[in-house]
């Protein structure tokens, strides 16, 4: 008996959707690089003195890096690969009928379609754990960041006006040892 292949895209099929994958992905970086990280440096020297709708930022900051990270790769899995996954258990073969693929893969049959199938389910529930680990972890170095955050009235205006040069009435920066002239 000769094994089963899938069938494959066509050449011009194969490029196109690596053409179109490839410039989403470009995009994504693009977006990434150019607008959330500088916004992501500037709001993180701020965040444990900051607060959104009442819960200090550095919070959400840890909570969103060690919960939501997880969870909006799960739910990318999902959105991904759940369709296929129940098609392929339901008709117990994999790559399910009709779907194409890139190169040349082998039709699995039975349980080994099966397993090839709930691979993605396992990862996505990896990831869900890790998530529930990150929780208890963000909760606790929350506790640990808000205790040890030194937001005073006094602090906060000392930082500001060491970052800024002294400056004259234009704008202008004085020279050492300069006095005002009108009497101020």
């Amino acid at each position: 008996m000769e094994p089963e292949f899938a069938p494959r895209y066509s050449p011009e099929e194969r490029r196109r959707r690596v053409l179109v994958h490839g410039v989403l992905c470009v995009l994504l970086l693009a977006a990434l690089y150019w607008w959330v990280v500088p916004g992501f440096k500037a709001f993180v020297p701020e965040a444990p003195c900051e607060a959104v709708f009442g819960v200090p930022a550095s919070t959400i900051l840890l909570y969103a890096a060690l919960v939501g990270a997880p969870l909006a790769g799960a739910v990318l899995l999902v959105m991904l690969t759940a369709r296929t996954s129940i098609h392929a258990i339901a008709t117990r073969r994999y790559p399910p009928p009709g779907h194409k693929v890139f190169r040349r893969v082998k039709v699995k049959r039975g349980w080994q379609a099966v397993a090839f199938a709930l691979m993605p389910a396992m990862v996505i529930t990896y990831l869900c754990i890790l998530s529930g680990q990150g929780m208890m972890t963000a909760h606790q170095l929350a506790r640990e960041i808000d205790r040890s955050a030194d937001c005073s009235s006094e602090q906060a205006p000392q930082r500001k006006r060491d970052q800024q040069p002294p400056t004259g009435s234009r704008g202008r920066e004085r020279p050492a040892g300069s006095q005002r002239s009108d009497g101020l």
